[in-house]
């Protein structure tokens, strides 16, 4: 009998979840202490899935998302196994109910998500695959900022980021290969029409 693939995201959903429900703000240092071991896939995915939920709104978010995931993966391209943020983005948090809100636009993407991936080609989360996922997190994140000027524009961003994210959280070799093609693939498409 097979057996079930894991659902990472959803465990740590639900640890945050609780968190809020006892009134507690959720930061990102919160997120790396439910995390632990899984720190990398997690700190990628549940920020930038925030600026996917309608909180993307929120004036400069995105920029300080966008910030936070460029620290991130570049800790993660230099081979570092603790993450560390400076103190101002580390402890920067949403409110209880700003953070049961998103949770709630989070939750039924993740759960339909997961259900499709699961450790497959785990060989391509590690090393080079998850330094190449962390550069082209970094460069998608540079967009922020300057997408932050069109309301919602910073969407699209955060999407692909969170995929990447979900990508090392599950171990999940070949969904990072869909999310890097859809990048290259939308790459071209921006070079066609510019050129």
């Amino acid at each position: 009998m097979t057996e079930a693939p894991a659902r990472p995201l959803e465990g740590l959903i639900d640890a945050i979840a609780a968190r809020a429900a006892q009134g507690e703000s959720i930061s990102v240092a919160t997120i790396q202490e439910i995390a632990g071991d899984r720190i990398a896939g997690p700190l990628l995915f549940f920020p930038a899935m925030i600026v996917v939920s309608p909180l993307s709104l929120i004036p400069t978010l995105p920029t300080i998302v966008g910030t936070t995931v460029v620290l991130i993966a570049g800790q993660l391209i230099a081979g570092r196994k603790s993450i560390w943020l400076p103190s101002r983005l580390s402890k920067a948090a949403l409110s209880p109910e700003r953070t049961r809100k998103a949770l709630e636009f989070i939750r039924p993407v993740v759960k339909w998500i997961e259900k499709l991936s699961w450790a497959r080609l785990t060989f391509l989360t590690d090393g080079l695959g998850m330094r190449l996922a962390a550069m082209v997190c970094i460069l998608v994140a540079l967009t922020m900022p300057p997408l932050e000027l069109v309301p919602g524009a910073s969407t699209s961003a955060g999407t692909i980021i969170a995929t990447f994210g979900l990508a090392l959280t599950t171990r999940d070799g070949l969904l990072l290969l869909a999310a890097l093609a859809l990048v290259l693939g939308g790459a071209f498409l921006l070079f066609r029409w510019l050129f």
